[in-house]
């Protein structure tokens, strides 16, 4: 009959030899992803702290940190990925909504799946922006914000899109409706 054998290690050792691990796995997942410039409009509520692109298995894994600098709970937004060549051109432009809900006034982690047709070659720059924000009250949208991005992507900073804000009649907090039955006897 075999005996087992335990290796006991002190807390501190154990604790250590843990954060060794941990470190190793995030420089192995930075070292693989592709940074991604967010462009900022000021004027919607919300913003993409740290986005980093991944190849997971049958899709790119998309990153971020969201954070709502409103004072209204959000609810989704829709994004634009522009994948822009060494040479300037246009290669991929991705649009798509997310359900994001960020409390007021905090920020968020998120990982989003991208389906990509074609693979992305290690010399193309990522650009990303907020094209809508929905929030429970209101919806932000940026006029123009496709436009923007491009030239963003080209060096022009001072292209700026507009924002219009509209109430959203959709998915404001409704008071629960109670209906009573009432029993005959």
């Amino acid at each position: 009959m075999r005996k087992a054998r335990f290796i006991l290690m002190a807390p501190a050792t154990l604790c250590a030899a843990f954060l060794g691990i941990l470190s190793a796995q995030s420089e192995r997942i930075q070292e693989e992803s592709e940074i991604v410039s967010f462009f900022d409009v000021l004027d919607l509520p919300a913003r993409i702290d740290e986005p980093k692109l991944s190849k997971g298995k049958d899709s790119y894994l998309l990153n971020c940190a969201i954070a709502n600098r409103s004072g209204e709970p959000l609810l989704g937004l829709r994004l634009i990925l522009m994948i822009v060549a060494p040479d300037g051109k246009l290669r991929t432009r991705l649009a798509w909504s997310e359900e994001s809900e960020v409390a007021a006034y905090s920020i968020k982690t998120f990982q989003f799946n991208l389906h990509l047709k074609d693979s992305v070659p290690a010399s193309d720059r990522y650009f990303l922006a907020v094209d809508e924000v929905i929030g429970r009250e209101t919806i932000w949208r940026a006029v123009d914000a496709e436009k923007a991005l491009r030239a963003y992507s080209r060096g022009q900073h001072d292209v700026v899109p507009k924002v219009k804000a509209v109430a959203n009649k959709d998915d404001r907090d409704r008071r629960p409706l109670v209906i009573r039955q009432e029993r005959k006897q």
